[in-house]
């Protein structure tokens, strides 16, 4: 097992994946809930795993909050005492936040007429969130070294099933699109490496390396940043394309490095037109997805789903990890400070 096989692996894990639920039963018990507030909940990859979920759901009409689990335990807790659902995500099911959630959850069982209803995504079937929940979807990707590549996609495949589900959208085509992008994940890890290697080129001098997007692909963007400081080492931050323009764009010079998602979607024009200013600022930039004249591009296959897309927009990220961390001598995945699971706050 190395991070190199993880992140290999993830066609197969999502295949497998859409076996697993295509028919399952579940679908149609999620479709029937009464109408609730819906929390959506996590920590670290498992938090940025939500962004696409949630904007989907907030578009479908649904009111839907995005909180880290820290936040929301600690904070926020009188949002429990109301009838809400809550989807959290957590590949361990063991992280030390989610047990004070469930904690939490289950105290207000106790003396709640309406308790909160709990759905859960989780590596195993068997952990202290998946043992609490009312609806527990395991996505059974395997064990994995310290960064999540495998666990973080197939918790986003399932999440985008669980809102389509909450929504009353979910189809049986959803099922086969999503087979069709295990595809496409599968082609592009195999064929880009020379635009991968063009990419860790532009960035390998990099001091400091900026993620920026908008909508979906702020999972991406965290994540990505998320990644690179774990596996390489090197400060790094997600941004929206918006607040990257209000203040931290002075930062650019040639040390800096950029890497600004073009999503297919409505706002692809400004994103084009941010990454060609940093070019002109005079900061490095690679474009992942549409391309923009003046930077380095790694094309993605095209889908019809924005909220989906996120999904082959962090295999390149992945593949960067791994060859700025060969540049570093790093093993990506070993940790010094931090587990695979976080159980001290």
């Amino acid at each position: 097992m190395s991070y190199q096989s993880d992140v290999l692996e993830q066609p197969q894990v999502l295949r497998q994946l859409i076996y697993t639920y295509q028919h399952h039963t579940v679908w149609s018990i999620l479709s029937d809930y009464p109408q609730r507030s819906i929390l959506l909940t996590g920590m670290g990859a498992s938090y940025n795993a939500l962004y696409p979920a949630w904007f989907y759901l907030n578009q479908q009409g649904k009111t839907a909050l995005h909180l880290e689990t820290s936040t929301l335990i600690h904070y926020l807790p009188t949002l429990l005492e109301r009838p809400s659902l809550i989807v959290a995500v957590s590949q361990s099911g063991e992280s030390i936040e989610l047990q004070k959630l469930v904690a939490q959850i289950e105290a207000r069982r106790h003396h709640s007429s309406q308790p909160p209803v709990l759905i859960s995504v989780t590596n195993s079937p068997q952990n202290t969130l998946a043992d609490h929940s009312d609806v527990a979807l395991p996505t059974a990707a395997g064990p994995e070294v310290g960064i999540a590549t495998k666990t973080y996609t197939s918790s986003m495949l399932v999440l985008h099933f669980i809102a389509r589900a909450l929504t009353g959208q979910l189809q049986p085509q959803d099922f086969e699109y999503g087979d069709a992008i295990a595809s496409q994940a599968q082609t592009f890890l195999k064929e880009q490496q020379a635009d991968i290697s063009n990419a860790f080129n532009v960035l390998k001098a990099s001091s400091y390396i900026s993620i920026i997007g908008r909508g979906p692909a702020l999972a991406t963007a965290n994540n990505a940043a998320l990644m690179l400081k774990e596996g390489v080492r090197i400060p790094a931050e997600g941004y929206s394309g918006g607040q990257f323009r209000h203040g931290p764009r002075e930062m650019i010079v040639p040390q800096i490095g950029s890497i600004v998602l073009t999503s297919p979607d409505a706002t692809l024009g400004i994103n084009q037109r941010l990454a060609a200013d940093i070019v002109e600022y005079g900061g490095p930039v690679v474009c992942i997805g549409q391309p923009t004249i003046g930077t380095t591009h790694i094309p993605l296959p095209e889908i019809e789903d924005i909220f989906l897309h996120p999904l082959l927009e962090i295999l390149p990220i992945q593949q960067l990890v791994a060859q700025l961390a060969d540049q570093q001598n790093m093993t990506p995945g070993e940790f010094r400070w931090s587990g695979k699971v976080v159980d001290q706050e």
